[in-house]
């Protein structure tokens, strides 16, 4: 039989066209046709790019799961890439975990971008906090190789309690790298700290050392719209260690991280939310909008989605629905909202206990 990779029968060009058309798990069968495929397939920066823009959008998940949830050191965890068109059309199936990935290690999920996945891993070595990063494709089980370590001052003492740090992954389109942002307190200085971690060449740079800098919410890792990743934060606050009972709406803001600029900026929250906030909210990207999610009166869950990002006056107040009607009784302590439907009509929660999901209508 003749090879298929010894005569061009087609043009290079609409070759590379019809593969980038396929679905990835066919691409990973195609790449054992002939060496050409798969370097082509495999190694070829542009054809990536060429997939990613033409390929049909079927969004998936990643889902984790540890060894031991209560022994954060010293343990494997396993990831369970999910297409959400399965979760669609049923939510209560059990997923399939032929593609289930095992991960040596603690690892945290800093974030996603055009199908790469950034994973951490931290160490503590006394009041210093080590970690390293790492690129992962969920479609191919390829694996970059381990950042240099990256030190950062979590304590004052080894007594100390360990500060919180807030990390985001994205891709800065006008330089053609991907970038991890590490924000923290920094114990010593007592300053707000940001860095921003160039993938391509491992390069670092400090961005922000600021007393009076807005504090970063609990939320750890935050999401990559519009070019920028994007926390929760407190204005007017000197001491990462808030109590949320007194916090003030007012305070209240956006921090934007711009992955091209490398600077910040500060988006306000809907004017529409006006009313005391018993629990934090939460920040999310759904169906490539940020959108805020919230409670009201410790009864319903509001979201608010941004049409426009970085305009306020784009917010859009979507959806309000009882905790009643989801048989619980608080919403953002026992689920997480996954997904959003492109004609905004249906959204997926996980309950994160039991790993079961509540489809919206």
């Amino acid at each position: 039989m003749k090879n298929p990779c010894d005569d061009s029968i087609l043009p290079f060009e609409l070759l590379m066209e019809i593969l980038s058309r396929l679905p990835v798990k066919t691409l990973m069968q195609f790449v054992r046709v002939c060496k050409s495929w798969k370097s082509l397939i495999i190694n070829d920066p542009s054809f990536a790019k060429l997939h990613l823009n033409i390929s049909p959008k079927n969004t998936h998940i990643l889902l984790t799961k540890e060894d031991n949830p209560y022994e954060f050191e010293n343990q494997d965890s396993w990831v369970v890439p999910c297409s959400m068109r399965c979760l669609m059309e049923d939510p209560s199936s059990i997923i399939d975990v032929e593609g289930c990935y095992h991960l040596k290690g603690n690892h945290l999920v800093i974030g996603s971008c055009n199908g790469l996945v950034c994973l951490g891993n931290f160490y503590d070595v006394g009041p210093i906090e080590e970690f390293w990063v790492q690129l992962w494709n969920p479609a191919t089980h390829l694996m970059s190789k381990k950042s240099p370590t990256f030190h950062l001052s979590m304590r004052t003492s080894v007594d100390a309690p360990r500060g919180k740090v807030n990390l985001g992954f994205g891709y800065d389109n006008s330089h053609d790298t991907y970038k991890v942002a590490v924000v923290h307190w920094d114990c010593t200085e007592k300053k707000m700290m940001a860095r921003v971690y160039c993938m391509n060449n491992i390069c670092c740079r400090k961005i922000l050392s600021d007393s009076s800098s807005p504090i970063l919410l609990r939320q750890i890792v935050g999401n990559f719209v519009g070019g920028c990743v994007n926390w929760l934060a407190l204005k007017n606050m000197n001491d990462p260690e808030y109590q949320w009972d007194n916090v003030t709406l007012e305070q209240l803001v956006i921090a934007s991280l711009d992955m091209s600029k490398e600077v910040y900026t500060y988006m306000l929250l809907p004017e529409g939310v006006n009313e005391v906030l018993h629990f934090e909210p939460d920040l999310e990207v759904l169906g490539n909008h940020m959108c805020l999610f919230h409670d009201r009166s410790k009864t319903h869950f509001v979201v608010w989605k941004m049409r426009e990002f970085g305009k306020r006056e784009s917010w859009t107040r979507w959806m309000s629905f009882s905790y009643e009607n989801l048989g619980c009784e608080g919403f953002l302590y026992s689920h997480v909202p996954m997904f959003l439907s492109e004609d905004d009509n249906i959204l997926l929660l996980a309950q994160t206990e039991d790993l079961e999901f509540v489809k919206y209508i």
